[in-house]
């Protein structure tokens, strides 16, 4: 993970000096080895280097073509690049040496604004052609590195954060405030997501390219889509899971190309284990690199089934296993460490995700410059809970009730619900008319209790975004009809939910520490090979994500692969943060809670504060917890 940014001014006017490097400067903690440079005339362009593969050692960009008429800025790591050269040496271009960004550069030369079709991996990179006097910019299949842009009639400008932009003239400091709304009140969903957190700053989306030619976005195409297929066909389960080992090992080799040694955040499910789990497999064919793990466990690990697991998965690893005690925050990072993570530079997302912040914290200490983690492993292996509708649909009614009984003992989201009645449920999935389905869910609403009730956003705002007309409408549009389950996965993997929104931040908070996030099952692959994969496979008995727990037998125990429940350590981080900080916190909803007060109702803010005081529950932290992170992101965006 290193930094690019640019800019392009229209009509010949020169890019002031000294503002490309306010742009890098911004990102330094992205790229601490390098900042660098190119400037002619109304173009320039920066990158903030963090060398992470043996073939970024030599490496410097801006990258220039032999007749410097290109130059490329470039984040990214490529997965194909056997491939890409053998394609180069086809079309008659031989690379200057092995780096990626070389490989991306020589790839433009040879099929231009095709070029990513061509390219597997993680990235995120601009271009500009001075035969053309045009910028290509292109981001990655899945969206796993960020690109932000603001596009004005005066220039096209753009970075790996957003905030890199607000140095640019004439830029509002002003929120996105649908995501405000969004963010306090998280049953609206009718907003554009296409949007970032500032009002003025674009993402480019994933698998998206973008053309900046005389002063206008010429074209803007999506080069590649995830679709519904054909399933995948296997002789047997011993079959399946050789194919998803294929798959997943080279997701996880890919992975592990780095000077370092290999790190990867380990917590006791499924997804990181069998991340874990394909790392041991894997690491006796790189002579030299060790395995380090980082987790946080409870202070009480032989009550806490998470913490179990997370013992026997870095069985064998010693001092490799790096781990923090919770709520105590003894061990690897301190109490001051979650204080400065959470309140040093507050963001609405970042503070959410205040684990994997913190576990690339401790990494980054360790001298570590890659961590893989597996935050798309819920998304890619999602299974909906009316799957057995499915069955019912195709007339399996005996294997249906047979799938209801072992869901109620071994589905983690459907344990304790009676067989009887998940049949029931399955069958009005699977066979009400949409229309039918539509009035249940308005009879519903009408007696549920009103969507902003005990609500903390202000309801002048919530009627100036028209927010529950908003809420009612695309709830009357919202009728059940069975999708495939393709179609299911399909639509998971896109936003609102989108497994390119999780990887966005989970790589900024990366970024603060210089550390690369890397996640195998947000690998373009693997996230086909579970699109095309059966439903037997998928879910099986009840359990969920049931390839995965077969094709790790020799490497994970039991406890690991036929767990129950979802304990997670997370919530004691924020939990433990507000009562270390809550003179703070305190200082915050009594001092500054009326800067805001366009979003939220003071009144109810100060209220809830108040309960929160005097019952000192954890649960009851969560709203005065989002709220202050509000408060001072917006304090530190607006100035």
């Amino acid at each position: 993970m290193s930094a690019i940014a640019g800019i392009v001014y229209f009509g010949g006017a020169p890019v002031e000096p000294g503002l490309i490097e306010k742009l890098t400067g911004a990102m330094k903690a992205r790229g601490p080895d390098e900042q660098t440079h190119w400037m002619q005339g109304s173009v320039a362009l920066g990158h903030c280097m963090l060398r992470t593969t043996p073939e970024s050692l030599e490496e410097h960009q801006p990258l220039t073509s032999k007749d410097k008429k290109l130059v490329l800025v470039w984040d990214g790591r490529l997965d194909n690049r056997e491939e890409l050269q053998r394609d180069l040496k086809a079309a008659g271009i031989i690379p200057r040496d092995a780096s990626d960004a070389e490989l991306a550069l020589q790839s433009y030369e040879a099929w231009e604004e095709e070029c990513p079709k061509h390219l597997l991996g993680d990235f995120a990179f601009a271009l500009w052609d001075a035969r053309n006097e045009s910028l290509f910019c292109a981001r990655d299949h899945i969206g796993a590195r960020p690109f932000y842009y603001i596009h004005n009639y005066r220039y096209f400008a753009f970075a790996s954060e957003d905030e890199a932009l607000l140095n640019m003239p004439g830029v509002s400091h002003q929120s996105n405030e649908e995501l405000i709304a969004y963010f306090l009140q998280q049953n609206f969903v009718d907003f554009d997501h296409a949007r970032s957190w500032l009002a003025d700053v674009m993402p480019l989306p994933s698998a998206h390219t973008l053309t900046i030619a005389q002063g206008r976005i010429a074209r803007k195409n999506r080069y590649w889509r995830l679709v519904v297929c054909e399933e995948a066909k296997y002789t047997s389960d011993e079959d399946c899971q050789e194919a998803f080992l294929n798959v997943f090992g080279e997701a996880v080799r890919c992975r592990m190309r780095s000077i370092g040694h290999v790190s990867a955040m380990v917590s006791g499910g499924l997804d990181s284990a069998s991340i874990a789990a394909m790392v041991r497999r894997l690491l006796p064919e790189m002579a030299g690199k060790e395995f380090h793990t980082y987790s946080a466990i409870s202070d009480h690990p032989e009550t806490c089934v998470e913490s179990q697991c997370i013992q026997s998965l870095t069985t064998g690893l010693g001092d490799n296993a790096h781990l923090v005690s919770v709520p105590s925050f003894t061990g690897m990072l301190s109490l001051q460490d979650l204080i400065d993570t959470a309140w040093s530079k507050a963001h609405p997302v970042d503070n959410s995700i205040l684990l994997p912040a913190m576990m690339c914290l401790a990494a980054s200490r360790d001298g570590h410059r890659v961590m893989l983690h597996g935050m798309g492993g819920d998304l890619t292996m999602h299974v909906p809970n009316w799957y057995i509708a499915y069955w019912l649909k195709a007339g399996q009614w005996l294997h249906a009730w047979s799938e209801c009984e072992a869901a109620s003992r071994n589905n983690n989201y459907l344990i304790g619900v009676s067989p009887f009645k998940l049949m029931l449920r399955n069958i009005y999935f699977a066979f009400v008319p949409q229309t039918i389905s539509r009035l249940v869910r308005r009879l519903r609403e009408t007696a549920a209790q009103p969507p902003l009730a005990n609500s903390m956003i202000n309801p002048d705002f919530a009627k100036r975004l028209n927010l529950l007309e908003r809420m009612r409408k695309r709830s009357q549009k919202t009728g059940w009809l069975l999708p495939g389950y393709q179609q299911e996965l399909v639509r998971i993997l896109l936003p609102p939910h989108g497994i390119g929104s999780g990887l966005t931040g989970y790589d900024r908070v990366a970024g603060r520490y210089g550390v690369e996030f890397r996640d195998p099952w947000s690998d373009k692959r693997v996230v086909e090979f579970w699109l095309r994969l059966p439903l037997k496979y998928k879910v099986r008995n009840g359990w969920t994500k049931y390839l995965v727990r077969t094709s790790f037998a020799d490497e994970l125990t039991l406890n690991v692969r036929w767990r129950l429940g979802k304990e997670h350590l997370g919530w004691n981080f924020a939990s433990r943060l507000m009562k270390e900080t809550h003179a703070m916190a305190s200082r915050t909803i009594e001092q500054e809670i009326e800067g805001i007060d366009k979003y939220v109702d003071a009144r109810v803010v100060r209220e809830k504060y108040g309960k929160c005081c005097e019952l000192k529950g954890d649960a009851e932290w969560e709203g005065v917890y989002d709220i202050s992170t509000l408060v001072l992101w917006l304090k530190r965006i607006m100035g």
